[in-house]
């Protein structure tokens, strides 16, 4: 999937994703956290 880019739809499902944990030991998952409840993801670019 590297190198393939598709634009979502408003309202669709964004595909299953897996994170290193930036702050802890672990992988944090998409159906990780929507089994908890609804979610928003902001992608913010930039340097720090």
């Amino acid at each position: 999937m590297l190198g393939r880019t598709e634009t979502l739809a408003v309202g669709s499902r964004a595909p299953e994703f897996l994170l290193s944990a930036a702050n802890r030991d672990g992988i944090l998952s998409l159906s990780g956290f929507l089994s908890r409840g609804a979610l928003i993801v902001e992608f913010l670019r930039g340097t720090w």
